[in-house]
């Protein structure tokens, strides 16, 4: 009797065994209609978070749905062991860095969408400052993107116009040493008007590279493409809440708030090949330009 129960019981699992592994067979596998199709012509050494989310987005939670979220879970899986991303899945607990304070807690997305990162990280409100940008120089400052997307606009404020002068604003790669390294894209804002000036064109390094991760260091950078000196809304060195290095344990010590270029620079921004194109031994920007984006 045991041995016939056994049997009809070792007959059960097999049955469900085989069941399983037909359920698994390649040739019987559910056709993706949308991560695949989506995707196919993409390498994962170049394919993006943003892409992958923007595939994954209109999918619903639902059985029928089950292999496109199998397949969406495959892509991303092969991609972070390609490019070694494995921010936030390698640690426990904690947070992104990010704005203290997301925007869609302040009203409506369309009365709060501008983020300014020049006014990193938050504290005291920093104090407001018109800056007559005499010097020929390109500045860069560190910030961290609030949101993973492409910008839709780009701004700054402008209290004295030139007559005919464009403002470069570009954003930039943070490489492992913390230095701003390779160019994502750029905004071409003329100074020409005064207020609130906003573009929404930008000029890309390649298709699709002016892209943000959420919680990442970035660098943007601003440089003027003549003589002119216009006058520009930045946040004055002092009310700048950032890590910064000092160059001596003092009170007085002179703070750099940004990088400044070794030589002068009127031509559009391009990438940073080396440490050897920034300034050092105190060089650097003590304000920060207020640039303000939106997704």
């Amino acid at each position: 009797m045991y041995s016939s129960h056994y049997r009809e019981f070792r007959q059960i699992v097999n049955e469900i065994g085989m069941e399983r592994v037909v359920r698994m067979r390649s040739e019987d596998r559910k056709p993706s209609k949308r991560v695949f199709p989506l995707l196919q012509n993409l390498d994962l050494d170049t394919v993006t978070f943003a892409q992958i989310q923007s595939t994954g987005n209109p999918i619903t939670i639902q059985d029928m749905n089950e292999q496109e979220m199998l397949d969406l879970i495959i892509v991303n899986l092969a991609r972070l062991c390609t490019v070694s991303e494995w921010d936030g899945l390698l640690e426990a607990g904690g947070g992104q860095q990010a704005y203290q304070i997301p925007s869609a807690v302040c009203g409506p997305t369309g009365n709060f969408k501008y983020w300014n990162i020049a006014t990193l990280w938050a504290g005291s409100k920093p104090n407001v400052v018109a800056l007559n940008l005499t010097s020929n120089f390109q500045f860069w400052n560190p910030f961290i993107a609030p949101q993973t997307a492409a910008p839709a606009g780009v701004s700054i404020n402008v209290t004295t116009a030139t007559t005919s002068q464009n403002l470069y604003v570009g954003f930039y790669e943070s490489n492992s040493g913390g230095y701003p390294s390779t160019l994502l894209g750029y905004a071409t804002i003329s100074t020409d008007s005064t207020g609130a000036i906003r573009v929404t064109s930008f000029t890309e390094a390649s298709s699709g590279s002016l892209t943000f991760t959420k919680g990442e260091q970035y660098y943007y950078s601003f440089n003027k493409s003549g003589t002119e000196a216009p006058v520009l809304t930045t946040t004055a060195g002092d009310d700048t809440n950032s890590l910064t290095p000092d160059n001596v344990v003092s009170g007085t010590g002179g703070q750099e708030l940004g990088i400044e270029s070794v030589s002068s620079n009127t031509s559009a921004p391009a990438d940073v090949a080396d440490t050897t194109e920034i300034g050092g031994t105190g060089a650097g920007g003590t304000n920060r330009l207020q640039v303000w984006m939106d997704f």
